[in-house]
């Protein structure tokens, strides 16, 4: 996809209501079924509404479309993983399979920061996190971001220590 695509499309996602969201995604993936952006915020809205394996069908197809989506790689993983151990809580999953994967960079390539950046979501202390959760707090996943939020306010013993890993 050519980057000034890219742009327009994410800067029109950007703009979409959030609840008219996966209306304006599904019309769009019918007359674009590769659109590496489409399939990626559906991707994202799959995980937040618990549909695993759709989700990752979906980043499959985004990071195939488009390679620079490195998080989209480091999702299909975690989202493999995650249906695997039939649920539970997603950010243990993607923690653990980041550092399986030898801690992959993502948020790196400026189409994927243009795409997270559209989709960021201000927190009050998200300056105070750990420097992973700030990178992983990007994906624009709410549940991702309500397990982050929590994790770090209780600094649970467990997830803690890896979200505190240099990023």
């Amino acid at each position: 996809m050519k980057r000034h695509r890219l742009a327009e499309l994410v800067r029109w996602y950007a703009r979409v209501p959030r609840e008219q969201l996966p209306a304006a995604l599904a019309g769009r993936l019918a007359t674009e079924p590769r659109c590496a952006v489409t399939r990626y915020l559906l991707g994202c809205w799959s995980f937040d509404h618990g549909r695993c394996a759709t989700a990752v069908w979906h980043m499959m197809i985004a990071h195939h479309a488009e390679p620079q989506l490195q998080s989209a790689a480091l999702l299909v993983f975690a989202g493999l993983n995650w249906v695997g151990r039939r649920g539970g809580r997603l950010l243990p999953v993607l923690l653990e399979t980041w550092e399986e994967f030898r801690r992959p960079e993502f948020d790196r390539t400026r189409r994927e920061r243009l795409l997270l950046d559209a989709f960021a979501a201000p927190d009050p202390g998200l300056e105070t996190m750990p420097p992973l959760a700030r990178r992983l707090w990007r994906l624009p996943m709410q549940v991702l971001r309500a397990e982050i939020r929590e994790a770090v306010l209780s600094r649970d013993a467990g997830l803690y220590p890896l979200l505190a890993a240099p990023a």
